[in-house]
């Protein structure tokens, strides 16, 4: 079903609670046109594709709008007609029709259309793209061409489907599904031996690479020191190196996002019948009462003081 759009506002709502919070502010228009745009989506099988056109418009999320609690998805951005702006990951791509980039809702990001355009948008969790590709976000913010045989033909079959999805029944679409996914993963593994020295981390982007990998095993009782850079197959005086720019050792970012994970369960009722100290062991704290300590040294209250009180 296609959803027609005549104001900017009802357009922000819909690409929010499409995708994920962002928004979006008008462009003028070459002929002084009206705003319009048009959303249609389907559920594919686990993963769903989006049908996106609209005026001129620039499109960001911003460091706040990641603020607010969502999912972390994966967005594949299609450009069907029209070009696009886009910055991502310390990255600046140009996309052309039949071209297409990959940007994560964890990180900030911008898109600009100086013209009407219309893109196709592959939605899928993080946490399911990791498990098929190992490193999707060493492509984040990169322009993936057409010119590139692979993606060509990844492309055309996302055109193809995108016009025709609502069209098919759900067995049909769920093998549709399979051949994205199968074309997506062949697209990725291919990239030319030429595209290496694009996709390798700054020590910034191997950071924020490296904290969204930490926010993944979070809960993990084993994540550590050593369990980074075993997992990210780095030297520990590296990791040190990394987060010496952030004015905090690792061990105690891992305890930070932790006792935050804490502190909110505490303070949220859906956990009041959940012990405290069952919420400190699901949070990775092994130790209760060095647990107590950390706790009330962040926020000068014990956990209990914080549960009863609703600081």
């Amino acid at each position: 079903m296609t959803t027609l759009i005549t104001s900017l506002d009802s357009f922000n709502n819909e690409i929010s609670n499409s995708f994920c919070p962002m928004s979006c502010s008008a462009l003028p228009s070459p002929n002084n046109t009206d705003f319009n745009a048009s959303i249609s989506s389907k559920r594919l099988n686990r993963f769903s594709l989006a049908q996106v056109s609209s005026s001129p418009i620039i499109a960001q999320r911003s460091k706040v709008d990641i603020a607010r609690v969502t999912d972390a998805y994966y967005l594949i951005k299609f450009q069907l007609t029209g070009n696009c702006s886009t910055k991502h990951y310390g990255r600046e791509a140009r996309l052309a029709p039949g071209d297409f980039i990959i940007c994560s809702t964890s990180e900030p990001y911008q898109l600009e259309f100086q013209a009407s355009h219309q893109q196709a948008i592959f939605a899928m969790p993080q946490i399911a793209l990791q498990e098929m590709f190992q490193t999707p976000d060493d492509y984040l913010g990169l322009r993936m061409g057409n010119e590139e045989p692979t993606n060509g033909m990844l492309a055309q079959f996302v055109y193809s489907l995108s016009q025709r999805m609502n069209q098919l029944n759900p067995e049909a679409l769920q093998s549709m599904e399979a051949n994205l996914l199968d074309l997506l993963i062949t697209s990725l593994k291919n990239q030319k031996g030429s595209d290496k020295k694009a996709i390798e981390s700054s020590p910034e982007q191997h950071l924020q690479r490296i904290k969204r990998m930490i926010n993944m095993h979070i809960k993990d009782f084993r994540l550590g020191v050593d369990f980074i850079a075993q997992t990210e197959n780095i030297s520990k005086r590296y990791l040190h190196m990394l987060f010496k720019s952030q004015n905090v050792s690792v061990s105690k970012y891992i305890q930070q996002l932790r006792l935050e994970g804490c502190y909110k369960n505490l303070t949220n009722n859906e956990f009041d019948n959940i012990s405290i100290s069952n919420i400190a062991l699901e949070w990775g704290f092994g130790d209760l009462s060095h647990f107590n300590r950390c706790f009330k040294a962040q926020y000068s209250h014990t956990p209990r003081q914080i549960r009863l009180r609703g600081v």
